[in-house]
């Protein structure tokens, strides 16, 4: 409820409803193929039809909904070549991002990030640290791309960040997030030494392990 009361003050109405229905989608309460009424959605947001349908717009343009003439918006299939294809253009551009950012990365950022994911790993794995994982992981991946100084790459690779934890919240419902700071944790282990090999390195074999989980659990 405070996501959505902080979305109704900062947004306006057509990126309220695109990030309300996103929300939804990739947090897995709008399952594949579900199709998605304009006028409940209308109602359940207290927004006129048009910025819904401009949100659609948008998520279908990110491949996280399929408008289908004549019969109404569904939420995305997700098939593993899906995964594969996602996974393995992460696998290239976010290294390479990942070095573009190595020097001009917030230390104190870094710090803070670190000391979250420090936090975090002591704790229980139950829903609620699980969502505060995301919302870390989140800010971490920012943190190695957004000094590139490129945004297309920029937003390439956030639209494919928010794809994959979609999956991860369909198919992987026991994710360890503990393991996932570890792998978080060398990464930045590197950054610190300013070894971009290793960071590469590291954040590929992140990147693989998480395919493989997900690519496991799908039957289709």
């Amino acid at each position: 409820m405070k996501y959505f009361r902080n979305l109704e003050k900062m947004l306006s109405l057509k990126d309220k409803a695109y990030q309300v229905i996103k929300f939804g989608i990739t947090k897995g309460n709008l399952k594949p193929g579900l199709f998605l009424a304009e006028e409940k959605l209308s109602k359940s947001m207290n927004i006129s039809r048009g910025p819904i349908r401009e949100a659609l717009n948008r998520l279908e343009k990110e491949g996280f909904v399929n408008i289908i003439p004549r019969r109404g918006t569904m939420v995305s299939n997700i098939t593993a070549q899906e995964v594969e294809d996602i996974f393995k253009i992460r696998g290239l551009l976010e290294p390479f991002a990942a070095k573009e950012s190595l020097s001009r990365i917030s230390r104190p950022k870094l710090k803070e990030v670190k000391k979250e994911f420090i936090t975090l790993i002591a704790k229980p794995e139950n829903k609620e640290n699980r969502m505060g994982f995301f919302v870390i992981d989140e800010m971490f991946h920012k943190l190695l791309n957004e000094k590139c100084r490129n945004k297309k790459l920029i937003d390439i690779l956030d639209n494919f960040e928010d794809h994959t934890n979609w999956f991860i919240n369909l198919f992987l419902k026991n994710y360890s997030f503990k393991e996932s700071i570890k792998e978080h944790l060398s990464i930045i282990e590197a950054i610190e030494k300013k070894e971009e090999d290793l960071v590469a390195t590291n954040l590929i074999q992140h990147l693989e392990r998480v395919e493989n989980s997900v690519l496991s659990e799908i039957t289709y």
